[in-house]
């Protein structure tokens, strides 16, 4: 009895023997498992950074010099392509564990998401990263402990009111990358969803801020990142969703098939030796407000797209002979402001643009339908031209004013011009918007812009409607110096690519190519084309004439003295009125036409102005960044009409209620920001929380209580105008998130 007592003993001893040494190298499909054996080695195997290896584990990566790795093209921070190189958090990430095991890798790029599991699941990669565990994959592939965990969030226009958790999907249609565990989910749990399949997280993106799905979904942290980094600032984000089952599949890991036990045996003991200090460093690098940022030269090309760029050499333009300053052709070259974005995209793809000449604007549309052309710059887009043309996401935007004549009085509701003679020139897109707006008006069709202006400037017509760059330029151009902006429409155009019907790749390539472009890029040549426009708008001709007369005069001066004074009167009128016009529209060129309050242009200068003042002198500053809660809503049930009275009482009762040295202004739609020269961000959000109280308790009329939600944020060391943004938009989603008609702060 004694022996079989004995026996049985040491066969249980044996057992969890080769239980707790072998076990690992066999390898549990379920995550816990591995995540204990993990810890595992890092509490027993681990002494500060040597590493322990079994032999066979040793001989695994003396004979296999290089592993294959995945490395997707177009998914920062974690994984992309920068500079011809692999890059991002997760590349880092495994670049760590192969110096520390031993182990050397060759990244296989250039391929989509979908296309790199294929070739995971087929063996031609030994590893893929950054992978989310799904019971399909647990049947093939073993998993790592995670090394990412972000909470997925739903992706949709700012402007939805009615998306905010899954059930809000069904019968709806979203846009999820290929081979993503969240498709499988969605099939699973919401058949009723909608799915078109995409290539990456950033064409998912684009497909929302296009309109052409209702939502995506993706991580937290990614779709901020996305959203502040790649320039879809027309997106924004849901709080994290309530579902288990999808959480755990947001968590990321790396993978190897079960078929290479070691090598996953290596990686896995390696990713449980990295400290807290390394995985902190990759955070910092990536994943923080400081961390990596867009180069102003990354665009994030596909293989396609490259292979298309390489295969047709050029992009070919067409432009209307005739729309400065946004563009016209002189002998055969392209000038004006679309001269120098085709510049921009030319260093940034290392590809030319080739004109193709146009007749007409018409002309130019139709070669680009046809494919003569392939795409047509700073376009607005309209339902008839999106049957022709595919656009890309707004870049610019401009206001449309009325132009009269000098002795005309300046108006602020442009319905009162009644059966006032408007000149527009005729089968413009703008004539359509506007008749839309305001279809009471006496409209006079016309052929040409100058010819209007020289109508109006007759006496032919009362004011002509037209934007206010073109309007601008054609008035300098043409020397007509009796002419001024008496008033604003409330239209704001919106300037496009088009590209060519159909033609994926390069649409693609331009949507990336318009997302890459930086504020200070469009400022500079906003400022080159329109800011200089405005600043020479006013036109000196009759100053000078009156100076050349005013010569002859004095070399006649002993002949006929009388003169003189009469002459010199008339100087005195011809420069006050000079003096006048220029004030008029230097008003113009810094106020936003509708609120009266400081436009977009002026207040991104005056932030950047007090901000050099703070740095210098080591002062406070805060700025408050402001925005309307459901103004969609008004807009939907009242009009636009309704819409423009809210913002203009809202923009009045903030003006009336801040210091005189702070400056306000709208900054875009709904939206406002308030730079606070001098003041703490405690003062900041003090005054922010009493704004909030009385726009909570005015009336605004047919559209009732209005409410709004604030993000505070206050300058410390080493910030710059970008980056305090970016916070106050991060503590205004805050204040979204947390229920609206708040105040938040982050500093």
């Amino acid at each position: 009895m004694y022996c079989r007592i004995k026996y049985l003993f040491c066969n249980i001893l044996i057992f969890m023997v080769f239980f707790l040494f072998f076990l690992p190298i066999i390898h549990a499909d379920t995550p816990g498992i591995q995540s204990r054996y993990s810890s595992q080695f890092s509490q027993e195997e681990y002494t500060g950074n040597d590493r322990f290896y079994t032999a066979t584990e040793q001989a695994f990566i003396d004979t296999h010099p290089k592993i294959k790795v995945s490395n997707e093209f177009d998914w920062p921070p974690f994984d992309f392509i920068a500079d011809d190189k692999p890059a991002g958090f997760s590349i880092d990430l495994m670049n760590l564990l192969a110096r520390k095991s031993g182990l050397s890798i060759s990244y296989v790029n250039g391929y989509t998401w979908d296309e790199l599991m294929k070739m995971f699941f087929d063996g031609r990669l030994d590893v893929i990263h950054s992978v989310a565990i799904t019971p399909e994959r647990q049947k093939k592939a073993l998993f790592s402990s995670t090394f990412y965990h972000g909470k997925y969030v739903l992706v949709f226009k700012s402007d939805t009111q009615d998306i905010q958790n899954l059930n809000d999907l069904d019968k709806k249609i979203i846009a999820l990358p290929k081979g993503w565990a969240t498709i499988e989910f969605f099939k699973t749990y919401y058949p009723e969803v909608h799915i078109i399949e995409v290539e990456s997280s950033a064409q998912a993106f684009e497909y929302v801020d296009l309109g052409k799905v209702t939502a995506t979904v993706e991580r937290e942290g990614l779709a901020r990142y996305l959203i502040n980094e790649l320039g879809f600032t027309d997106l924004k984000f849901s709080r994290s969703l309530k579902n288990e089952i999808l959480q755990k599949a947001s968590s990321l890991r790396f993978a190897v098939l079960k078929t290479n036990p070691i090598l996953f045996s290596i990686l896995n003991k390696t990713l449980a030796g990295v400290t807290p200090s390394e995985m902190e460093a990759l955070k910092q690098k990536w994943l923080s407000k400081s961390g990596w940022k867009v180069s102003q030269e990354y665009v994030g090309l596909t293989l396609d797209e490259q292979n298309w760029l390489k295969e047709k050499h050029q992009i070919r333009v067409c432009v209307s002979p005739e729309r400065l300053p946004f563009s016209a052709i002189r002998g055969n070259q392209i000038i004006g402001m679309t001269a120098d974005f085709l510049e921009m995209f030319s260093k940034k793809l290392k590809v030319p643009f080739k004109l193709i000449p146009s007749l007409s604007f018409a002309d130019a549309v139709r070669k680009v339908e046809t494919g003569a052309g392939d795409i047509l710059p700073m376009i607005s887009k309209t339902g008839k031209r999106k049957e022709q043309l595919d656009f890309t996401s707004a870049f610019m935007d401009y206001n449309v004013v009325v132009i009269a004549r000098e002795d005309f009085p300046f108006i602020s509701d442009i319905s009162r011009l009644g059966s006032k003679r408007i000149g527009m020139v005729a089968g413009s897109n703008l004539l359509g918007k506007v008749i839309q707006k305001y279809p009471k008006l006496n409209y006079i069709p016309m052929e040409t812009i100058e010819q209007c202006l020289i109508d109006v400037s007759t006496g032919q017509l009362d004011a002509v409607i037209l934007s206010l760059p073109v309007a601008s330029h054609y008035i300098q151009e043409v020397g007509l110096t009796n002419l001024k902006v008496v008033g604003h429409t409330g239209i704001k155009e919106e300037l496009r690519i088009g590209v060519q019907k159909g033609n994926k790749l390069l649409y693609s390539i331009m949507g990336k190519l318009v997302r890459s472009l930086n504020r200070q890029e469009l400022e500079k040549i906003y400022q080159k084309w329109i800011g200089n426009e405005l600043k020479r708008r006013p036109d000196y001709t009759l100053l000078w004439q009156a100076m050349s007369i005013f010569g002859i005069i004095l070399m006649i001066v002993v002949l006929w003295n009388r003169n003189l004074s009469r002459l010199n009167k008339q100087i005195a009128i011809a420069h006050e009125k000079l003096t006048k016009k220029t004030d008029e529209l230097e008003y113009i060129s810094i106020t936003d036409g509708l609120t009266g309050i400081f436009n977009r242009c002026y207040i991104e200068g005056a932030f950047e102005l007090e901000l050099k003042r703070s740095i210098r002198h080591g002062r406070d500053l805060s700025i408050i960044i402001l925005d309307i809660d459901y103004f969609k809503a008004v807009n939907d049930t009242y009009g636009h009409q309704v819409g423009d009275e809210v913002l203009k009482k809202l923009s009045n009762l903030v003006k009336n209620h801040i210091r005189v040295t702070d400056i306000f202004g709208r900054w875009g739609g709904e939206e406002f920001l308030l730079v606070c020269p001098e003041i703490n961000i405690y003062n900041a959000s003090g005054m922010a929380r009493s704004l909030c109280r009385r726009i909570e308790a005015k009336g605004f009329g047919k559209a009732g209580v209005q409410t709004a939600s604030f993000g505070v944020t206050s300058f410390k060391k080493g910030d710059n105008s970008r980056i305090m943004i970016l916070r106050a938009d991060e503590a205004l989603y805050l204040a979204k998130d947390n229920g609206r008609n708040r105040v938040e702060s982050i500093s």
